[in-house]
């Protein structure tokens, strides 16, 4: 089984290299808009309902049961959304905590202790690529476990939960499949693109890359590259050697993550084989707010001989010195002690008789 993985391994590679080559034209009209709603309550009461929607990462408006009314994030978000479609957001969200209120009862109605407190979560999203949708999904959550979600095409739903099944004549149902469409393209992609149209959700910002190389003492080279800071999300990150692509070795990366000042941040590696010396690879990066793609050459191997080397050489050096010092040291006070014994006093000379 091992062997067949190690087989394949190869073809996949290659197409993410081809993959990437295909994103390139595509990663600057690529979009995503998802909404969180969270309720919070029992068969008996409903105590709170938040909804947060986001564009490309970035937070488009808020929703709060107390205060029943959108809250858009920025000032110029209220213009490119306009007065009437706002108001009709609000009416959608005021009849969507009804939606949920049947949720609690329905949900937790087998339940012995049906006035405890739970929370339910759905979390929507649609993506388009060049004004065309990409991938849309619905997804539900119960106390923090997932109970269902809707998979590849509206329409096709999956139970996570035995207790998701009891609802399945409301998913099957063709009253459902209108509404699921009908709000992924009204309220996520018509409304995305209205706001994207009238500009975008923040400022461009170019990613700050730095590259790396670990030696490890079995011999075996892993080249970082890491880029971060920039938006908008779509970047490309991938390595060349003498200017040309291919396998390597094992690659890896942390994904696309956000920071927290609203830019992201990625994070690719490569660990050659034992042997290979990692020289000739640059790690190549795009982005749309770079005019051409932008080489990054990995830095060469550190000399620990030299460095062994020159520590030895300045040490020996220090050695010498302090030797001769103290060489210095003892023949001065050899010579103090002479000069000392012929400047003491001398026997008195003999007496000569007078004649």
């Amino acid at each position: 089984m091992a062997s067949e993985k190690k087989k394949k391994k190869p073809f996949f590679t290659w197409m993410l290299i081809l993959g990437a080559f295909a994103a390139r034209e595509t990663q600057e009209a690529y979009h995503s808009h998802d909404f969180y709603f969270t309720a919070t309550g029992s068969s008996g009461s409903f105590l709170d309902f938040i909804v947060i929607t986001v564009v490309d990462d970035v937070q488009l408006c808020s929703y709060h049961k107390e205060k029943h009314q959108v809250v858009m994030k920025e000032a110029w978000m209220y213009q490119a959304l306009g007065a009437s479609e706002i108001a009709q957001k609000q009416q959608k969200l005021l009849d969507l905590e009804k939606n949920f209120q049947w949720a609690f009862k329905n949900l937790i109605k087998n339940q012995t202790k049906s006035e405890k407190n739970h929370t339910l979560q759905v979390f929507v999203n649609c993506e388009v690529d060049k004004d065309i949708q990409v991938s849309s999904h619905f997804q539900f959550a119960l106390d923090g476990e997932d109970f269902c979600q809707m998979v590849e095409e509206p329409g096709h739903w999956v139970a996570t939960k035995p207790e998701a099944q009891h609802f399945k004549f409301l998913w099957d149902s063709p009253f459902w499949k209108r509404r699921v469409k009908h709000y992924i393209q009204e309220d996520c992609i018509d409304s995305m693109n209205k706001v994207l149209q009238y500009s975008s959700m923040r400022e461009n910002v170019p990613p700050e890359v730095t590259v790396s190389r670990h030696d490890a003492p079995d011999g075996r080279v892993t080249l970082s590259c890491r880029a971060t800071g920039f938006y908008p999300r779509s970047i490309l990150l991938y390595w060349e050697k003498d200017g040309e692509l291919g396998v390597w070795g094992q690659e890896s990366s942390s994904g696309t993550l956000p920071n927290a000042d609203a830019t992201f941040y990625l994070q690719v590696t490569l660990e050659l084989p034992s042997g290979v010396p990692g020289t000739g690879y640059t790690c190549v990066v795009e982005h749309s707010e770079l005019e051409t793609p932008a080489t990054f050459p990995v830095p060469g191997k550190p000399y620990m001989e030299r460095t062994l080397v020159m520590a030895l050489s300045i040490l020996a050096v220090i050695i010498l010195v302090l030797s001769c010092a103290g060489a210095f040291i003892r023949w001065k006070k050899r010579k103090t002690g002479i000069t000392n014994q012929l400047e003491g006093p001398f026997p008195s000379p003999p007496a000569i008789p007078l004649q």
